[in-house]
């Protein structure tokens, strides 16, 4: 399957919705993709909405933890949501869990925004 990422808002906050396989041959997509939106929104609060990601590889983790400290240089938050169980094993076992903060849900990831200021 293809990647894909598709954006939208909801109160101020961008959602990336990112489809198919994120992969060594989809990384360039996903960074040149997400770029594109971070670009256009600046400091901003970010949800990575993961729920119809298949699958994550090691440079696909490797991406998000870029675009995590590139964003947080620029004061930008970026968390994620609606993670696949395959994927939410490899987060915790590696210890992204304790950089990247993520959610059952997008709406839990926006509401945590709301309660963090």
């Amino acid at each position: 399957m293809a990647f894909e990422i598709k954006e939208s808002t909801d109160k101020g906050i961008v959602i990336a919705e990112l489809r198919g396989e994120l992969d060594s041959s989809s990384v360039a997509a996903f960074t040149l993709g997400f770029k594109e939106i971070s670009d256009k929104h600046g400091k901003a609060k970010y949800i990575l909405d993961l729920k119809a990601l298949d699958f994550i590889s090691s440079a696909g983790w490797t991406a998000f933890l870029n675009e995590f400290r590139r964003l947080g240089a620029l004061g930008a938050e970026i968390k994620l949501a609606s993670m696949q169980p395959d994927a939410k094993r490899v987060y915790s076992l590696v210890g992204i869990d304790g950089v990247i903060k993520s959610y059952e849900t997008v709406k839990e990831a926006a509401d945590s925004y709301g309660k963090n200021g």
